[in-house]
């Protein structure tokens, strides 16, 4: 049975030994959060609805290029799904060129929401701004359509590596990059702990300070090379000087 003489040193010892836990993060990886996966339902839910909305303007931007080049997802795009794409870029094209939507009409009768557009009529507004109306509407709808046909099966991926591998994916809009970089920055926000975020800004500041400290350096050795390149410069002139007045 040990003494409490001999416990208590060496008790003292391992108190000491114990180090705080810091996270002592890389600078290089300041941004990068330990944690790899959300811990809330409501984070993740969040992330659910980033997601859902960039895969859909994806595929927004993709579906003219789906049009010109159908023959490339026969095996993966179901017929009656490509008619619903074909529909909806003939009634987009219809809105952009200014035709009546009376030209239109055989399209958004076989809409499932459709409905006599001139219900939906102001009396007091002009009809082109009536058919303008009725025009953002059937617009609005065809593409919920063609977005719930092509994401109810998983196309999404299946599309995306055809149009890859075809490099005939479409440049991303600044719209899409801005809407990536709040998803990323929402990611990295719900992903990093109150303590990580204690311990970034503890780091910003230091390096701050560092840069600036090395600035202040870089500034004071600079003149001093600036002076001493001055003061060869001005032996290199005087000894010249005595040189060619000897001669």
């Amino acid at each position: 049975m040990s003494s409490p003489s001999l416990a208590t040193p060496l008790n003292k010892t391992r108190t000491a030994d114990v180090k705080p836990i810091r996270l002592q993060l890389d600078p290089i990886r300041l941004h990068e959060p330990a944690r790899s996966k959300l811990s809330t339902v409501e984070t993740q839910r969040i992330m659910v609805v980033f997601d859902d909305l960039v895969q859909k303007m994806e595929l927004i931007e993709m579906l003219p290029v789906i049009v010109s080049h159908a023959d490339l997802f026969k095996n993966v795009i179901d017929t009656e799904t490509m008619n619903e794409v074909y529909r909806h870029e003939e009634l987009k094209q219809a809105y952009e060129t200014n035709s009546s939507i009376r030209t239109i009409s055989n399209i958004i009768e076989k809409l499932p929401q459709f409905e006599n557009y001139t219900r939906r009529f102001d009396q007091s507004l002009s009809y082109n701004a009536n058919e303008k109306i009725a025009y953002h509407y059937y617009i609005q709808q065809s593409i919920r359509n063609v977005l719930r046909r092509l994401l109810q099966h998983n196309r999404f991926d299946a599309v995306k590596l055809i149009l890859k591998n075809n490099n005939l994916l479409p440049p991303p809009k600044d719209l899409m990059r801005v809407l990536k970089m709040l998803r990323d920055s929402a990611m990295e926000r719900f992903l990093t702990t109150p303590l990580e975020e204690r311990e970034k800004v503890d780091q910003m500041k230091n390096l701050n300070i560092r840069l600036s400290s090395n600035e202040a350096v870089i500034a004071k050795l600079e003149k001093e090379l600036s002076d001493a390149v001055a003061e060869r410069d001005a032996e290199v002139s005087q000894t010249l000087g005595i040189f060619i007045f000897l001669n």
